[in-house]
């Protein structure tokens, strides 16, 4: 019988991927892209830099990897709101959907920073449309639950527009700072953009 524990090995390999992660988003969120360094890293998290460059050798590896964290950590989130959205108009999921990117900026500030960086580093560019290609896919089947009527290639680009919207939307809350009445206006704004995108797209579907 094959034991699926993991050995000491892995433990503190994983141990060390978290501490770096930790780290890297402490510093994006205190500096910026421009002071995400390996050095930097390896300061903050406590380890040698033998250690960090064995699995990111530049700063565009880091971010990289926050993408797909991030990636991991909404997919999940997603999930939940697919379960609220069978008993809400489509709507109200959306506000819904808004005002949770929304905390999860402000709970996770180098986002803002990680935005900024995408649209500047060309490293990351193509990983950055892989993000938003993985997000069309996931967010149509929310859309879908609230009557998405759409299929095949219009689909497809309805979906890619709508998650533009929403990568913009998270990139206007960064800018907000934090004020509670701008944040407010920008949810509400980008809630009128985005219903008035979907309205036409959507089959009369109320809860």
């Amino acid at each position: 019988m094959v034991s699926s524990r993991e050995n000491p090995q892995q433990v503190r390999a994983k141990e060390r991927v978290d501490l770096v992660i930790k780290a890297a988003q402490e510093i994006m969120a205190e500096r910026g892209y421009s002071g995400l360094s390996l050095s930097a890293v390896c300061d903050r998290a406590n380890i040698k830099q033998t250690s960090i460059y064995r699995y990111w050798p530049n700063q565009s590896a880091l971010l990289v990897t926050l993408i797909s964290f991030f990636e991991e950590e909404y997919q999940a989130r997603i999930k939940l709101l697919e379960e609220v959205a069978f008993d809400k108009p489509w709507q109200e999921v959306q506000k819904i959907l808004l005002q949770g990117l929304a905390d999860y900026c402000l709970d996770n500030p180098w986002v803002f920073s990680g935005l900024a960086a995408v649209r500047a580093d060309v490293g990351v560019a193509k990983r950055h449309e892989q993000t938003l290609d993985f997000f069309a896919t996931r967010y149509a089947h929310l859309l879908k639950i609230g009557g998405f009527a759409v299929r095949g290639e219009e689909e497809a680009r309805v979906s890619r527009t709508y998650v533009l919207i929403i990568d913009s939307f998270m990139f206007a809350i960064g800018r907000a700072d934090g004020a509670e009445k701008v944040i407010e206006g920008v949810i509400n704004d980008y809630l009128e953009v985005i219903v008035s995108y979907l309205e036409p797209k959507m089959q009369a579907n109320e809860k």
